[in-house]
């Protein structure tokens, strides 16, 4: 039943005239807003609420899992806004000077509980950038969070033992490109699947949507940079974005 409605549904986007979309993508960010809102003013509640807990070790546990909320709350805000851009092919992507790192690591910790979860340990090797390279926060974690994710299902239907599953984010430069390398030891894509996983609707999980990889492409091509996959059943799956600084992303804006 899921692989026919993605199916129905890649149907109705191909149908669907290119100028419909930018009103069909609003549509879905109104409905998607509406409850958001609703979450963030009961936080707002709850966090009052949480004045009356008289257990100050609980209520400080309490409170930081209420920002922690929060803080995915509003990013998914951003997210929805990002995603009208993508839709409506806006070439100009909102940049900053943050330390890539740095948000890498907030991202690893997000994920951490999940990879926990399933005996899996996520690993960072950080390394060093080319200086002044700016770029779009919500896109770089968006990618990622998408990346490990796609890592840690891919890890937990393998036979890799609990315990010695991993995934591995590491950055650097290569050929004067700054690069996000997402990097498990699990099963592998097969070589027919890697020509695929980045069409939209195309999945091989049952209850995948098949829009995750695609719009983790579109996004590094706003960005002006690309995404390259290697993949071995022996060894695992490396994902690798590759983006410049500056004139990479005024160039994508042009």
């Amino acid at each position: 039943m899921a692989e026919q409605k993605t199916q129905e549904l890649a149907r109705i986007s191909q149908e669907l005239p290119s100028f419909q979309m930018p009103a069909l993508a609003a549509g879905i960010v109104h409905e998607i807003k509406n409850p958001l809102a609703a979450i963030h003013l009961h936080l707002q509640m709850l966090e009052v609420s949480l004045e009356e807990v008289t257990d100050e070790h609980l209520q400080e546990k309490l409170k930081s899992r209420v920002d922690i909320i929060k803080k995915e709350v509003l990013s998914l805000n951003d997210v929805l806004q990002d995603f009208i851009h993508l839709i409506r092919s806006e070439r100009t992507v909102r940049t900053t000077s943050e330390d890539l790192n740095n948000i890498l690591s907030a991202v690893i910790r997000l994920m951490e509980p999940q990879a926990r979860k399933a005996g899996i340990q996520i690993e960072f090797d950080s390394g060093e950038l080319k200086a002044g390279a700016e770029i779009h926060a919500g896109f770089i974690k968006q990618m990622v969070i998408n990346l490990i994710l796609n890592s840690i299902q891919a890890l937990q239907k393998s036979d890799v033992p609990s315990g010695e599953r991993e995934v591995r984010v590491s950055t650097g430069q290569d050929n004067d490109q700054n690069f996000i390398r997402i990097q498990d030891n699990g099963p592998g894509i097969s070589t027919e699947d890697q020509n695929k996983i980045f069409e939209p609707f195309f999945t091989t999980k049952e209850d995948g949507s098949g829009l995750g990889l695609a719009l983790v492409k579109k996004m590094i091509t706003e960005m002006g940079g690309w995404i390259d996959v290697s993949s071995d059943p022996r060894r695992g799956t490396a994902f690798t974005i590759y983006f410049g600084g500056k004139a990479a992303l005024q160039g994508s804006a042009s």
